[in-house]
């Protein structure tokens, strides 16, 4: 994973010879990134600008340009599809992907979440028997996951994080605020790898909705939503417990969560370059029709 451009001052950002170039129109300040050196560029002001150049650049070098509105949430993700030669063939092989090994290759996803949310309570030293509960709920999972054991989990693991007044959901209370915001960057980041990559970002394995352009992104992501969660709750700590507002600076260091580094097998990678190893993984499914090759991410032992 290279450099994240966080653009939350009014900028106007454009390119130099030799790579982009952020002004910063309030006290005219200039900040210069080589274009190998970026794979992510966000806009979190809406009062900024940018050139038509840059867009190009971006394209050229496959950098991602990510769009915030005026609530900071994530918007609008640029995608590149031209230069892809084989897209009807990856389509095609997505449509061809067997519903046993769309079965198994969600089973695979379901106890890897979690097997990664049991990790997320020990390493933030939880109760023992909550971490049990979830490790025993792994031996539950079926292939595909029929009595949703998924759901199970999830409700029991987000008491034992966050207390069980808890509510998960879009709700704009901090720790919400927290999680949607983490969630909406990597989901963008885990789409923009599924489009480079040529697949059809709509077509999942076991999200299905007709409204969803992005199922399979959301098939994808939930391993390492547990690896968020754990982010979101170390940078919580770091907080005034008086201010309840979910600030830019929050959103600015939810934003370096794609720098935190996890494990994929016995390599660590950053999570930014973990999401591509994991797709990768999935075109080697697609290929075998088979859920073998699915490669997922794991914490690193002893935190990250």
């Amino acid at each position: 994973m290279k450099n994240v451009l966080y653009v939350e001052n009014v900028n106007f950002v454009g390119v130099s010879k030799f790579g982009v170039k952020a002004t910063n129109l309030q006290d005219h300040t200039e900040k210069f990134f080589a274009y190998e050196d970026l794979d992510v560029i966000i806009f979190d002001n809406v009062k900024s600008y940018l050139t038509q150049h840059l867009i190009e650049k971006c394209a050229e070098n496959n950098i991602m340009l990510l769009f915030c509105d005026s609530k900071h949430s994530p918007l609008v993700l640029l995608d590149n599809i031209y230069g892809q030669e084989h897209r009807l063939e990856m389509l095609q092989k997505q449509l061809a992907l067997s519903a046993k090994a769309k079965s198994r290759i969600w089973h695979k996803i379901v106890v890897r979440k979690i097997q990664n949310q049991a990790d997320c309570l020990e390493l933030l030293e939880r109760p023992a028997e909550d971490v049990g509960l979830l490790r025993s709920a792994v031996k539950n999972v079926t292939e595909g996951d029929k009595h949703n054991t998924e759901a199970y989990a999830a409700r029991e693991y987000f008491q034992s994080l966050f207390g069980k007044d808890f509510k998960r959901g879009r709700y704009d209370d901090l720790v919400n605020a927290s999680l949607n915001y983490g969630y909406a960057i990597i989901r963008a980041l885990i789409r923009r790898n599924i489009v480079v990559h040529g697949l059809e970002p709509s077509y999942g394995v076991n999200h299905h909705s007709t409204e969803n352009p992005f199922n399979l992104s959301d098939d994808l992501i939930e391993c390492y939503r547990p690896l968020i969660d754990y982010s979101v709750v170390m940078h919580l700590r770091e907080r005034s417990v008086e201010d309840v507002e979910f600030t830019p600076a929050d959103k600015q260091a939810i934003v370096g969560i794609m720098l935190e580094k996890c494990l994929i097998g016995d390599k660590i990678f950053r999570i930014g370059d973990a999401v591509e190893e994991t797709i990768k993984s999935y075109l080697a499914c697609l290929q075998a029709d088979s859920a073998s090759s699915l490669k997922l991410p794991t914490f690193i032992q002893g935190g990250k």
